[in-house]
């Protein structure tokens, strides 16, 4: 009887390797598990079947290196897609702080053209005020000269 209690033994660790290493369906485990019970039950490797404990630990083995691998794989592709999202957010980020400098830049210009030309319309009215003035003294003087003449006359 313990060649057959090994045998259970056996099979349910490879049902359990199955189904958390592999992913096999429900029904897969059973059978790969009752196999290695009858061949556990035969006195844990008298009739082997050439190997065939070996070949189901290999498949095991490789069945979950496998999985590992894809799982890699996956997590790979998450990593990727995580740095890929991290990125972007960064670009963005750095493109609304490049727009709003851009557009205060812009603001500024326009305060400063702004301020410009009322300061070229102030200075022509300026002008405007002065050439009046000098027209009026002008006319002051030539008035000045006029009544000097006459003076100087009598």
């Amino acid at each position: 009887m313990a060649g057959f209690g090994g045998g259970v033994g056996i099979g349910g660790a490879l049902a359990a390797g199955l189904m958390l290493f592999t992913g096999l369906g429900f029904v897969a485990v059973i059978v790969a598990s009752l196999a290695a019970t009858i061949a556990g039950s035969f006195g844990l490797g008298m009739l082997d079947f050439d190997g065939l404990k070996d070949q189901i630990k290999g498949k095991v083995f490789e069945l979950g290196f496998q999985k590992f691998d894809e799982s890699m794989d996956k997590l790979s592709e998450k990593r990727d897609e995580i740095v890929r999202s991290v990125f972007n957010s960064r670009v963005e980020s750095a493109s609304r702080v490049i727009a709003q400098a851009i557009a205060l830049y812009e603001n500024l210009l326009e305060q400063q053209e702004k301020a410009h030309n009322e300061t070229l319309e102030q200075r022509e009215a300026e002008k405007m005020w002065i050439y009046e003035k000098r027209q009026e003294l002008e006319q002051v003087q030539n008035r000045l000269e006029v009544i000097l003449s006459k003076c100087a006359i009598v």
